[in-house]
């Protein structure tokens, strides 16, 4: 069984939960994954524990893995990119598969061959080096937002959170054009509100995308099937 380790944000969880049903080939509800779902959003803030302290979110975090082991799940993942910042210790806290978001874009990357390529994320993610560091370990040249539009960024993840979506696409349009003119031949949408702000951009223009929801969503999908064809 999968598990979600979610609500953050509840947008971000129900466009990942979409993704995986949508990205299931199947001819009737009983060929679907069976989810459980952790979708409490009082979690502490990532990005500003990160940058300034204030509430851990880990213990939340690891509140949440624990009720997901105790309901039976097998796996778990975590539909937001800055929470994997603790992804190491909260993998250490279980034997349960953890698939990584991270690992997930990455793998992308190389797969398309690509060699320059954007970051859209909360400021949390771009100043711990979260994508940076791993895309210069491949030989991928990383972009990121000048500091006016890294404040832009924030802005629309949170006009997003809150429900004022033309707003934050409108924002995240904007820094999408700019990190494409910077030469990114795509950009990572490496933050789990950005693909729902942008999701008319990715689903016209794909090939610019790089979706870190869709690409862990395609990977659950895989890991599912994969691992019940293998105990068939």
């Amino acid at each position: 069984m999968l598990g979600i380790l979610g609500g953050m944000g509840p947008l971000a969880t129900i466009d990942f939960m979409q993704k995986v049903v949508l990205g299931s080939q199947v001819g009737c509800d009983q060929e679907h994954i069976p989810i459980l779902v952790h979708n409490v959003p009082q979690i502490p803030d990532r990005t500003r524990f990160i940058l300034s302290g204030g509430e851990d979110p880990f213990p939340a975090m690891l509140d949440g893995l624990r009720r997901l082991e105790a309901s039976g799940a097998s796996c778990v993942v975590i539909p937001c990119n800055t929470a994997h910042y603790w992804f190491e210790r909260l993998q250490a806290e279980t034997s349960m598969i953890m698939i990584s978001i991270l690992d997930c874009v990455l793998e992308e990357v190389a797969l398309r061959g690509l060699h320059k390529v954007g970051i859209m994320a909360t400021s949390a993610t771009v100043s711990a080096g979260m994508y940076q560091k791993r895309l210069e370990q491949q030989g991928c040249e990383a972009i990121i937002p000048d500091e006016l539009n890294q404040e832009r960024m924030m802005a629309a993840i949170y006009a997003v959170k809150a429900g004022r979506m033309a707003e934050g696409t409108e924002m995240m349009e904007a820094i999408f054009a700019s990190l494409q003119e910077q030469g990114a031949e795509a950009v990572v949408l490496g933050c789990t509100e950005i693909p729902v702000g942008l999701a008319r951009l990715a689903l016209e223009q794909p090939e610019l995308c790089l979706d870190a929801t869709a690409l862990l969503a395609n990977a659950c999908v895989y890991w599912y099937y994969d691992s019940h064809a293998l105990a068939a």
